[in-house]
């Protein structure tokens, strides 16, 4: 056998051989799996207030617009990150919801918060760029104090994951982060969790959401919660098989062609020295 064919046929023994550690999983597999996630107390939930001053209160707040006194902005973004260690392996992510639920919504009526029936604010939810150590460690200008700093004071944040506009108190607010807990899933970004602000910071009414923050309040159940639902990996990962067989079949077509296209050049050539044989021949006894 030529150099070449035995190099195809060893290509195919190792092909089939690297198939059989192609991760996938069985046509037969159940079907989405889902798991809820839920921050733990220690340093994964954290509120950085806008003059520098850590806060560690509970609950998680997100708040912003006019000054409450003459020393304190009211704006404040709450940060908080999940622990995606406890999700199985070999699957996707289908889809992702972060949800928190509403304490109490406020507005500033120039000496203290009063509380209101609802809140028409545009709440946004990033995905941090920087490391953070929450508590009393999270400062506007530090990630974690005094080692690191933001490199944007207030928080180094991707592009709005998404939003609500409204806020109710004793109710759901949900943000859709499919994308973000895929990235993390995968591997392909960093999980530094979110940071949540409100679009309009500076505005001349002050304005404060109260989100349940582990067991601030009620119990467990009302603390965050991160639903994932995963799935299967799509039908090329299901017919690894399929594909080697196909590339097998390819390499014994063209070696077979290959051969025949061998004999068929050798008859012509023998056929063409045979001609020319006889053509000396006759020509010598001239």
């Amino acid at each position: 056998m030529k150099t070449p064919w035995k190099r195809l046929v060893w290509a195919a023994i190792i092909l089939v051989v690297l198939s059989k550690s192609i991760p996938y999983a069985s046509p037969n597999a159940s079907g989405d799996i889902q798991i809820v996630v839920q921050p733990d107390l220690s340093n994964n939930v954290s509120i950085m207030r806008n003059n520098d001053d850590a806060s560690i209160e509970q609950p998680t707040v997100v708040s912003s617009g006019y000054r409450t006194d003459q020393r304190y902005p009211t704006d404040e973004r709450g940060l908080l990150k999940f622990d995606l260690s406890s999700l199985p392996k070999g699957y996707q992510v289908k889809m992702a919801v972060l949800s928190l639920y509403v304490i109490g919504v406020y507005n500033w009526d120039g000496s203290s918060w009063k509380p209101v029936a609802e809140l028409a604010r545009r709440i946004e939810l990033h995905a941090i760029t920087t490391n953070w150590m929450g508590w009393s460690f999270t400062y506007w200008t530090y990630a974690t104090f005094p080692k690191q700093e933001w490199r944007t004071p207030g928080g180094d944040f991707a592009p709005t994951t998404g939003y609500v506009k409204e806020e109710r108190p004793e109710t759901w607010s949900n943000w859709t982060v499919t994308e973000d807990v895929r990235g993390w899933y995968d591997g392909t970004k960093q999980n530094y969790g979110w940071l949540l602000k409100d679009a309009e910071e500076g505005a001349r009414v002050g304005c404060r959401v109260e989100y349940m923050d582990w067991f601030y309040v009620y119990d467990i159940s009302y603390a965050p919660r991160l639903d994932v639902t995963l799935e299967s990996k799509p039908a090329f990962f299901l017919c690894a098989e399929l594909i080697v067989a196909a590339v097998l079949v390819v390499i014994v077509a063209v070696i077979t062609f290959h051969r025949k296209r061998l004999r068929s050049q050798q008859l012509t050539t023998r056929k063409n020295i045979s001609t020319g044989s006889g053509k000396s021949y006759f020509s010598g006894n001239r």
